[in-house]
Parts: structure tokens; C-alpha cells; sequence
């Protein structure tokens, strides 16, 4: 069951369910709601490829963030959303019957996939090692099959962020077999403890068959509007783009004048719930380890954490129940090929909801006993 039914299923039980959340909820600032009035009054150019603007904003963001030259004529498309981007590269590059090799636990892959009718070869981290990539059990998985091996970076739900050496491992297995290496990029800003974010697209230079697919969602707070893009070879944004035009010709103008002006413009707004979630991951983390359940391991990433649950239930059904009798939705650990003990939780929410949430666990802790 879908974690919004669950949810729902509680509300109707009585449960006053929390309000979870990973990405920051943010009022639009002035200055992007001039640039969004100004565009409903303009003409829509249907540029299939994203606005020339747009694309070139994504550039300069990547040349400042990260020193990438990226052009942003030949090797950028806007999307709606990472999740089209994504589909869209796998329906591109995939035959049926071809494998793609997933780093387990890992967000929702799993549909994206079917519908380009390969088959995920997900390959299980562990949880002792910080979740961390098992590039030699990665390597193991390859077979005349594979085509593509399809990274989460942070990854989503454990917020395991590899370091330079790990994305430059993960770049020359996919040389010496021949790989299509895809990153899903989508929570880069969300770093702690004074870790950075790596790309994959940094490493080119040893292997150029790299993709990334990120949303403008997170950091940038434009969830309302689903703006993502693709960052890929000229090649292969030439043959995304004929499927694009077929599937959604382009992405609405005003969304896209909504993203320049939230990438060029002040970054104040954003940069101040930003600076808010590592206290709220260590809040979550510590409240956690008091409440009697097991410690997580406390991610170097993201706005979200797996948590051992398994002294709540026996099973993953047994610890759903428990979890929404006191109004925590959650999503199974199983869902993103994670233990089924484990749940994901989000900790984007303002503090107190929050500790709610910490007291609550702890109270399903002491009726699980």
C-alpha cells in the first residue's frame, strides 16, 4: 500500500497523522513570483529542449558548484521532474531483456525500469558499513546483459553519499565493462558534516557514457512546478529529445521562467532552511537512539534516514500497524529493497513536529515491549 493510503487510513482510524516532510515547503519569494507573472504574459516559444535561459542558468550553476563546462545547447534538456528525465533515458537506451545493475537500498527505480522492459539486478549494500556501495559486488553483477548501472547520489533512503574516489570506482567499472553509468542526483545540496557532493559527471575524462538526472524540486524548492533536467552526451540528448517531443512536445513555459529566476535570483530564502537540516537530522538521530530502537546510521546526506524497527513487529504489516496507530506514515524498508525491519523517515519538518515524532516512536517502542 502506497505510504499516502496509509496515511489516509490512519486519519480515518483516528490517528492524527504527522506531518512528514524531506524537501523544505517554502513560499515563493517576490522575485520569482515578477518573473512568473511576466511569463503568463508572454508567448510560449515551445522550445523542446528546455528555454534557452533556463539551460544556460543549469550551466552556469554547474560551472560555480562544481567547475563543469557543460554546453547547454547540446547537452541539456529540461524535464518534467526527475522522474520523466529518468524514464525518459532508460525507454531511450534500453532493449527488452537488458539488465540494469541498482545499488540497493534505493528510491523507486524499480517502474522506470519495467517500462523499458529491462530487469534491475539490484545489489544490496550494508547497513554495518554505513550503507555504503559494494563495488566489488557491483562488478560481480555484470553479465553480456547489463547496459546500464543506475546510481542514487545522495541516495535515497539511507543517505549514503560516496566520496571522489567511490564515483571514480564506479566510473572506471563502467569502462571496463562498457556501461551506461546513470546518477540520480536529486538531493546534491543536502550535505553534512562538511562532506560534498561528487557528480559523476566530473570524471568524464576516464569514461564519458555518464548521465545525470536531477530535479530542481529539493534544494530549490519548486515541487509545485516539477522542473527537472537531464544532463547527458549530445547523442543521446539528441535521441531523448524525438522521445520527449512525442511523449510531452516541451515543458510549460511558466514553470521553466519560475526556475531561472529561482537560479539566478537572491538565495537567502533557501539557503536558510538549508542550513537548518543537519540540527534536525541529529535531533531525529538522537531522539531515536534514546527512545530504545536501534541507533541509525546517520546520514551524510539527504532528508531522510532507514530506521531498524524491528522490535515494533514481527513482520513488516505488524510494523505499519504500530507505526500508524500513532499517526507515523512511513515507507517500508522493502519498498526500496532495504531490509524488511527497516522503515524510511523523513526529517524536513519544523522541530517540533519533529519531536512529536521521536516521542511517538518512542511510545509505539514501550507498546511493542
Amino acid at each position: 500500500m502506497a505510504t499516502r493510503d496509509r496515511a489516509a487510513r490512519a486519519a480515518r482510524d483516528g490517528a492524527a497523522v504527522l506531518p512528514l516532510v524531506g524537501a523544505p515547503v517554502l513560499p515563493m519569494p517576490e522575485h520569482v513570483r515578477q518573473a512568473v507573472r511576466r511569463a503568463m504574459d508572454q508567448p510560449d516559444p515551445r522550445d523542446s529542449r528546455g528555454l534557452p535561459e533556463l539551460r544556460a542558468a543549469i550551466a552556469a550553476e554547474l560551472a560555480r558548484e562544481h567547475g563543469l563546462h557543460v554546453d547547454p545547447e547540446r547537452r541539456l534538456l529540461i524535464t518534467h521532474g526527475a522522474m520523466q528525465g529518468l524514464s525518459l533515458v532508460l525507454r531511450t537506451v534500453l532493449a527488452p531483456g537488458e539488465e540494469v545493475i541498482v545499488p540497493s537500498p534505493t528510491f523507486f527505480f524499480d517502474g522506470p525500469i519495467r517500462e523499458a522492459g529491462a530487469t534491475a539486478v539490484h545489489v544490496p549494500a550494508h547497513e554495518r558499513d554505513g550503507w555504503a556501495l559494494d563495488l566489488e559486488a557491483l562488478e560481480a553483477a555484470v553479465t553480456p546483459r547489463s547496459r546500464v548501472l543506475l546510481l542514487c547520489n545522495p541516495n535515497n533512503p539511507t543517505g549514503y553519499l560516496p566520496d571522489a574516489a567511490t564515483v571514480a570506482a564506479v566510473a572506471d567499472l563502467a569502462a571496463r565493462h562498457g556501461l551506461l553509468v546513470v546518477s540520480d542526483d536529486s538531493w546534491q545540496h543536502f550535505t553534512f558534516d562538511g562532506r560534498r557532493y561528487q557528480p559523476v559527471e566530473a570524471f568524464a575524462d576516464r569514461w564519458p557514457h555518464l548521465v545525470t538526472v536531477t530535479s530542481l524540486s529539493k534544494y530549490y524548492a519548486l515541487a509545485s512546478w516539477r522542473v527537472g533536467y537531464v544532463l547527458a552526451p549530445p547523442p543521446l540528448i539528441e535521441a531523448i529529445e524525438c522521445r520527449f517531443q512525442w511523449e510531452a512536445v516541451c515543458c510549460g513555459a511558466v514553470p521553466q521562467h519560475a526556475a531561472i529566476a529561482t537560479l539566478t535570483g537572491p538565495r537567502d530564502w533557501l539557503d536558510q532552511a538549508l542550513s537548518t537540516y543537519q540540527a534536525k537530522r541529529d535531533r531525529v538521530c538522537d531522539g531515536i537512539a534514546a527512545s530504545g530502537l536501534p541507533e541509525p546510521v546517520r546520514p551524510a546526506a539527504g532528508a531522510f534516514l532507514l530506521v531498524d524497527c524491528a522490535s515494533l513487529g514481527d513482520t513488516p504489516d505488524d510494523i505499519d500497524r504500530v507505526l500508524l496507530r500513532h499517526g507515523i506514515a512511513s515507507i517500508r524498508g522493502g519498498d526500496l529493497h532495504a531490509p524488511g525491519t527497516h522503515v524510511r523517515l523523513t526529517f524536513g519538518s519544523p522541530e517540533p513536529v519533529l519531536d512529536e515524532l521521536v516521542h511517538r516512536l518512542a511510545a509505539a517502542r514501550r507498546e511493542a515491549r
